[in-house]
């Protein structure tokens, strides 16, 4: 689902980024295409958005520009705390992770194949809109759930900052089967979500893979069906 470049037995951190947007960009290399946003908190960091599956098919997400509204999640301590990364517990005890299947943060069932470009509706389109939102307002916040990755040794490919840092695997966590079982867990999910005037709006992406299930263990993440 994800890159598949973690070494053997890396240690996990998930958590959540917090920061201002410097830029956007949608790459193609790989088998696993990413939407890219550098963004600066107490340091440089990337943001790496699946927009596409590693068999080439297109990702479910769910979309709302107006998440402001829903008051599902309050990220108003994220936009008034510090910047940079902070590491989140999973699992049914987890402290602040996010889980789309208990949560109830969105309309799971109402998420949909949206293309990773092209004209009209496309996840590069909608993060591409509103990176050029938030580059032009310098009081926009960038809320960040996902896992941490960091190489001291490495000068980012992207937006050639170091050391190479961010997170990746924005994305449900849960309900993977065969290679990806791994991955299971409950209450770390990913999601990214572009907050502007002050938590006032809020834009929030949700993405996960056609071959993921809903219906999950609640303890580790398994899927049941």
């Amino acid at each position: 689902m994800t890159d598949r470049r973690k070494p053997p037995g890396a240690v996990r951190h998930y958590g959540v980024l917090v920061g201002s947007v410097v830029d956007g960009l949608q790459r193609a290399d790989g088998s696993s295409p990413h939407y890219e946003i550098h963004i600066k908190g107490g340091g440089d960091y990337r943001i790496a958005v699946n927009v596409q599956s590693v068999d080439d098919s297109e990702v479910l997400a769910y979309f709302d520009g107006d998440f402001a509204r829903s008051g599902t999640l309050d990220l108003k301590p994220y936009l008034h705390g510090g910047r940079g990364f902070r590491r989140l517990e999973t699992g049914p005890s987890g402290s602040g992770g996010l889980d789309y299947l208990r949560d109830k943060l969105f309309p799971v069932d109402a998420m949909q194949p949206i293309p990773a470009t092209g004209h009209g509706v496309s996840l590069k389109n909608l993060l591409n809109a509103n990176v050029k939102r938030a580059k032009a307002d310098h009081s926009a916040v960038v809320v960040a759930f996902g896992e941490y990755f960091e190489d001291h040794g490495q000068t980012d490919k992207y937006f050639h900052f170091r050391p190479e840092r961010g997170i990746h695997d924005i994305h449900m966590m849960q309900g993977n089967r065969g290679q990806f079982a791994s991955d299971n867990r409950t209450h770390g999910d990913g999601a990214l979500f572009l907050c502007f005037g002050n938590g006032a709006e809020i834009s929030a992406l949700f993405v996960r893979f056609q071959t993921q299930s809903l219906h999950t263990d609640d303890r580790t993440g398994a899927p049941l069906d």
